[in-house]
């Protein structure tokens, strides 16, 4: 008689899991234009895995999410760009609050890293890191211009949408006219 995977206990699921993805405690992820692709593990991750069923994408995705930092790393625009996605995702997988942690490389520098992790159990690889200097995540997006780009793109909105209504009135004004 064939066994099937989750008739096992979550625990034995679990160590399954921890042969399944890389060891170590981090996961590198290469922002590129407004995509991430994997840098490590060099072999990848099994993501295939998680189109096997619901129940099983469930549990590898909170294996995955839980049990890793993530450190986005490119350039400064690049990262900016696309950690939110990534964010978003970690939100809704991931067991324990969220905590994003920006590296810089300097202003003179146009690479970064965010760091990434569920929990507090990977604080002492954070505090061990030898690399960049720690900013909060809003300074990096003022010293790059984000905020501001955010803020025109608000205004690019706003303007389209009065000028929608300023034509709807119009053609309102002249159907009634021919009535």
């Amino acid at each position: 008689m064939a066994a099937h995977i989750l008739t096992l206990p979550y625990d034995v699921r679990f160590l399954i899991y921890q042969h399944l993805f890389p060891p170590g405690e981090q996961i590198y992820i290469h922002a590129y234009g407004n995509a991430l692709q994997s840098m490590s593990p060099e072999y990848g991750l099994p993501t295939n895995a998680l189109l096997v069923c619901r129940q099983i994408n469930e549990d590898m995705s909170d294996y995955l999410y839980s049990n890793y930092l993530f450190n986005i790393v490119g350039t400064k625009r690049d990262c900016l760009v696309t950690y939110k996605s990534f964010l978003d995702t970690l939100r809704k997988h991931a067991r324990h609050e969220v905590r994003v942690d920006a590296f810089s490389n300097g202003e003179h520098s146009a690479t970064m890293c965010i760091s990434l992790q569920a929990g507090e159990f990977k604080n002492g690889v954070l505090d061990r890191r030898a690399r960049g200097e720690h900013k909060p995540i809003r300074e990096l997006e003022q010293e790059f211009g984000m905020t501001r780009h955010t803020t025109w793109s608000l205004e690019r909105v706003t303007i389209g949408l009065a000028v929608c209504g300023v034509l709807l009135a119009l053609i309102a004004w002249i159907s009634a006219s021919r009535a």
